[in-house]
């Protein structure tokens, strides 16, 4: 049975009450109630399980409170006929799914909505009076009274809550008020006036209000008395006077010119009398106000004047923008990247091209996740920054947090405005931010992948591609550029932006210098970082934030990872770099992918920025694993993977290997592979990666195992061709046992250059052979290590 057919009405605009048709439902016990009532006061809202539970005991919640949560939930499904279907699990968390028809919240919400669009439509005033007034009638006292009443967490979630949903009440009843004022006597708005003022002693508008209706019935020695008690107590109370707009009341009543102050804020605004609908019977006679707009707040840094490329995610930000919610609150899309690829400049250039749609403001905050200053910045400090741009003052801004939530989210009731939140550390930073209503827009960037947030829009910033990075180093340096010159710039600033920007202004700061002596500059791995260097700006330190704040297995993985030749890698292999097994491994490299430290081009494969490697390079850590012998320990283990993988797949293609060197006994992880096919493909794809090692095994004169490897690469690429080198072999006579197994190495690595030569890899071919020929040069120094 669902809600609609049991006739369920979840009613929270009062007394905590569920009824079934006319009777009312007995509700279990005071963990159920509490938990209900935070559902019934964010209707449609994911809640999580600790919320719900701090709702209950506030921030001394006990170890079982989760199950008790739990159990709470359960028990009010089976004491509600039909709430199956609306009291809904969300993987661990709870939302009450109700329509307006079985929650006189929804109903309050749609109502509030409805008299918005009446407004903007020009509806007359009476129709709109009717709506507020049936809003209104919803209330059957105080919202959650008697759970809020007897709530000793004073600062907890469902006070928080039903105190938004009074501020809402109060702004629907000063709308009425303020329509009533000017479309009949004002003496019949002084009763209900008072009431509102006697609740809210300090409500400068309400008082402004009741003054203007005093002085309009020709009481205007009373209108004066109400302005010297508000004076009074503002300076009792909180130590200021009233604000502008009070004291301009004040000034219209002493001057018996209230009229003209409720018609407009000067004599040109002014409009004859008209006759309302409400009393064309009786021709009363009443101003209608012309409403001077007020200019939507914006503090939005200026955009970026140089701004080229990103076609395709602009293109994406803007369609998603536009397309607005697809739930009940606001739209959030999630900018994320790498340090220095150009998140903020992305989200900034799209945030001013999407003003106009957002025209009750253009927020924007630094969150400080990643910043030289220190730590993030806490929601609370956050939400006074955004709630002084709306125009409060300080002293009025509550201390605690859920109470400046509250606060924040009553002022932009119905709005629609834009947020964007630079620089987020996580989930937790952004959700006491977010606005209220399906209406507005939060743009977030973070290094960190924030797909945790409930219907969040993802827009990965990627690296920026070769020809946009031209375009913006020309829009920088101007054209004419040496093409060859540009594009090894391009390729040494590795698709960030920052780099890029940080070449240009290092090579304007030097008159003398040239572009191609900049870029043989940047040539050399070891001092790229150095010159990638403008004043206080560099790309090591925005990148150093971001290694600084990784755990301790994360940066040894990272350490580990760039001690080896970079060419994209799989579990199996980073498995056997970290000494580890895949399932660990693959945490570890998803875990860098999610903060946008590694790439993955492809599904499995994973690549890390050389930029990053470099600054991983100078850390501490890695000069620590570099002296214990990390990297030949990490190489070897590299090598021993690679060996075992292609002697399996030799096997495969029906060639005997003499196991000399393959480790494949002491290997418990490979990947299975179980036919030819497969084993041509996956050494196909993991080509480029066993080239570089290869190269580097010469370095550490890892010779013979490096040798077989080729060889058995070589007959997986080109079987017809057989296992023979161009030059040399393991068994060759002449010379010492090293430079026996150098020759060996070398003529590997030309047979194999020439097998991927045939099969059309080039540029493996090339770097094979340039290999081969240092190899030529090489001198043993001690004996070769076998592969253990």
């Amino acid at each position: 049975m669902t809600a609609r057919e049991a006739g369920l009405r979840f009613q929270v605009l009062g007394s905590v009450a569920v009824r079934c048709g006319d009777a009312p439902v007995r509700l279990p016990g005071t963990v159920a109630r509490r938990v209900l009532t935070l559902l019934m006061l964010s209707p449609g809202e994911v809640l999580s399980t600790p919320r719900l539970a701090r709702a209950v005991w506030g921030s001394c919640c006990p170890a079982t409170a989760s199950n008790q949560v739990r159990k709470a939930v359960a028990q009010l499904r089976h004491s509600i006929p039909g709430a199956g279907a609306h009291l809904l699990t969300d993987g661990p968390n709870y939302r009450l799914n109700v329509s307006a028809v079985e929650s006189d919240l929804v109903e309050f919400n749609q109502r509030r909505l409805r008299v918005r669009k009446l407004a903007q439509s020009g509806v007359g005033e009476a129709q709109r009076i009717q709506e507020l007034q049936m809003a209104l009638s919803l209330f059957r006292g105080q919202v959650a009274a008697g759970i809020v009443d007897g709530d000793d967490v004073e600062s907890g979630p469902i006070r928080a809550a039903a105190r938004v949903v009074e501020e809402r009440r109060l702004a629907v009843q000063k709308e009425l008020i303020s329509l009533r004022l000017r479309s009949s006597p004002p003496a019949l708005v002084i009763e209900d006036l008072r009431d509102l003022v006697a609740q809210h002693p300090l409500a400068e508008d309400l008082r402004a209000q009741l003054m203007l209706a005093l002085s309009l019935s020709g009481r205007q020695a009373d209108a004066l008395a109400e302005y010297a008690e508000i004076r009074t107590l503002l300076r009792d109370e909180l130590g200021i006077d009233p604000d502008h707009s009070l004291a301009q009341v004040h000034e219209a009543v002493l001057c018996g010119d209230a009229h003209t102050y409720l018609r407009g804020a000067s004599p040109r605004d002014y409009e004859q009398p008209v006759t309302t609908e409400l009393d064309a019977g009786r021709q009363h006679m009443a101003p209608r106000v012309r409403k001077t707009p007020d200019r939507a707040t914006c503090t939005l840094p200026h955009g970026p004047t140089d701004f080229v490329g990103r076609r395709e995610e602009v293109d994406i930000l803007l369609r998603t923008a536009r397309a607005g919610s697809r739930g009940p609150g606001p739209l959030l899309i999630c900018v994320d990247g790498m340090g220095g690829v150009g998140k903020t400049a992305l989200a900034l250039h799209t945030a001013h091209r999407l003003a106009q749609d957002f025209p009750d403001g253009q927020f924007y905050v630094d969150l400080h996740a990643f910043s030289p200053c220190g730590r993030p910045r806490e929601p609370a400090e956050v939400l006074q920054v955004l709630l002084r741009s709306l125009g409060i003052k300080a002293q009025r801004i509550p201390a605690d947090l859920d109470s400046q939530v509250a606060m924040w989210r009553a002022r932009l009731a119905d709005s629609k405005m834009m947020l964007l939140l630079d620089n987020a550390a996580s989930e937790a930073q952004i959700v006491p931010l977010l606005p209220p209503g399906n209406g507005s827009l939060v743009l977030i960037t973070s290094r960190r992948r924030l797909y945790g947030l409930d219907g969040t829009e993802p827009c990965p910033a990627s690296r920026m591609s070769a020809g946009d990075s031209r375009e913006l180093l020309e829009r920088l340096l101007g054209g004419g550029l040496e093409p060859r010159a540009a594009e090894l710039l391009v390729t040494y600033c590795g698709g960030l932006p920052l780099a890029l920007r940080l070449a240009a202004a290092k090579l304007r700061s030097r008159p003398t210098w040239t572009l191609p002596h900049l870029v043989e500059r940047l040539g050399d791995m070891r001092r790229r970082l150095a010159e990638l260097q403008v004043g206080d700006r560099s790309v090591r330190s925005v990148l150093q934030l971001s290694f600084d704040a990784l755990t301790g297995a994360q940066r040894h993985a990272l350490c580990v990872l760039a001690m080896v030749p970079d060419a994209g890698m799989g579990v199996y292999e980073a498995a056997a770099l970290l000494d580890t097994d895949p399932a660990e491994a693959e945490l570890l490299l998803e875990s860098l992918l999610d903060v946008n430290l590694l790439e993955q081009p492809h599904i499995g494969r994973y690549t890390l920025n050389g930029l990053m490697a470099g600054v991983t390079t100078g850390t501490d850590e890695f000069e620590r694993l570099l002296r214990g012998g990390g990297r030949r320990s990490a190489l070897r283990r590299l090598l021993a993977h690679h060996l075992a993988v292609t002697s399996r797949s030799c096997l495969l293609h029906g060639r005997p290997v003499d196991g000399a060197g393959t480790g494949a006994d002491a290997l418990p992880h490979l990947p299975e592979i179980n036919s030819r096919k497969e084993a041509t493909e996956l050494c196909e794809r993991g080509l480029p990666a066993v080239v570089e090692t290869l190269c580097a095994c010469g370095q550490e004169e890892f010779f013979v195992a490096a040798a077989q490897l080729a060889r058995n690469l070589r007959f997986v690429l080109a079987p017809e061709g057989g296992g023979r080198e161009e030059a040399g072999s393991a068994e060759d006579e002449g010379g010492g046992a090293g430079s026996r197994e150098i020759e060996a190495y070398r003529g590997a690595l030309l047979g194999l250059a020439a097998a991927c030569r045939g099969v059309g890899l080039l540029e493996q071919g090339t770097r094979l052979t340039a290999a081969a020929t240092r190899s030529a040069e090489t001198r043993c120094a001690r004996p070769a290590e076998r592969v253990p």
